[in-house]
């Protein structure tokens, strides 16, 4: 299966699901499905200098505010492939973008399932409400732990009680607006141990007790080494794995350049760009994602930043599955194939 044309691109969530682990089994360079979801960066720039990200040490690429007509071009792209969810986020702090809450408003307008990520730094009354009011589905908050000395070291330009104060301000009137969106995710990081299921500290539960919200929690992954974070985002060794991202995400940053991973905020890997006639839908398989594929399938990313240095590609091995499994995903991958023969579009 070596050539789609962009409008035959499967978008049944049902079926995105097995065609994903069938074309990793087939280490695919050509993929049937759309992407599961799309980062759209409102805004690459961040109020934060945090020692894990590559907002520490980013000097190469520009940075700026998306601007509405992109937006709108950009959302109709979107609509087409049927993401299950829009990350309104990428590279940035998305908060820092003054239509933010129209932004959000637009794209729930328009039926997407909008998620967006802030450190939380920024918000004001005004923004959350606007988010709020918006309809945002769901908003994760980077608060990486309770040890205030231990976040401060980490969040440069933030302070550990303000944040804290913001995060109960927008949760407090979520409920006083009487709404149940956004549901509020709090995001813990915690030291990497191989063998190990990460879980919440009770003292990092403890600062939101008796508040309505969702507890996450996860190693920090190094950020495909761009970052100067040296205790807890070490090279996750576990097994070879495939780039997850490249089978089922990309990125629109805030000039309309199409990126293939939502670590690469340097843009070296560069799949389209929307202001110079290219799609969302044409990137997914462009001849520059399917190299990537390629030599991320094969291991061979001594040559290619930033995967060369990313722990995604080692820290997991490929996840096993049952016979029944497999023999469905074989079968939709079959009648994938077979559709497209009846479209007549080509293979090679």
């Amino acid at each position: 299966m070596e050539r789609f044309i962009k409008h035959h691109l499967i978008t049944n969530n049902a079926l995105r699901g097995p065609l994903y682990r069938e074309a990793v089994r087939r280490c695919a360079t050509v993929l049937p499905y759309a992407p599961f979801a799309i980062y759209l960066d409102p805004c690459n720039a961040c109020n934060l200098k945090c020692t894990f990200c590559a907002q520490s040490n980013w000097g190469r690429r520009e940075r700026g505010l998306m601007k509405w007509e992109l937006y709108e071009k950009t959302i109709q792209e979107v609509l087409e492939l049927k993401p299950s969810r829009l990350f309104l986020f990428c590279y940035g702090e998305p908060t820092l973008h003054p239509d933010i809450g129209r932004m959000v408003k637009f794209a729930v307008d328009a039926g997407l399932n909008v998620v967006l990520d802030t450190n939380a730094a920024a918000l004001t009354e005004r923004k959350i409400r606007e988010l709020i009011e918006g309809g945002l589905h769901v908003c994760t908050m980077s608060f990486d732990t309770a040890d205030r000395e231990e976040y401060n070291r980490m969040r440069v330009g933030s302070d550990f009680d303000r944040v804290l104060a913001n995060i109960h301000m927008a949760v407090d009137m979520r409920d006083r607006l009487g709404r149940r969106n956004p549901r509020f995710i709090l995001q813990e990081i915690v030291p990497y141990a191989k063998g190990v299921k990460p879980e919440n500290s009770q003292a990092y539960r403890n600062l939101f007790k008796g508040y309505d919200v969702v507890f996450g929690v996860r190693f920090m992954h190094n950020y495909a080494g761009q970052g100067i974070e040296k205790k807890f985002a070490l090279i996750q060794r576990e097994g070879v794995s495939h780039c997850s991202q490249l089978y089922r995400r990309l990125v629109v940053n805030f000039d309309g350049k199409i990126h293939a991973c939502c670590l690469d905020p340097e843009g070296y890997n560069i799949v389209g760009d929307l202001t110079q006639g290219d799609t969302v839908a044409g990137a997914w398989n462009s001849p520059q994602m399917i190299k990537l594929r390629e030599c991320t399938n094969k291991g061979e990313v001594s040559n290619v930043l930033p995967c060369n240095s990313c722990d995604q590609l080692t820290r997991r091995p490929r996840p096993s599955r049952s016979r029944s499994s497999q023999l469905l995903s074989s079968l939709l991958w079959q009648i994938a194939e077979a559709r497209l023969r009846i479209r007549g579009i080509s293979r090679t």
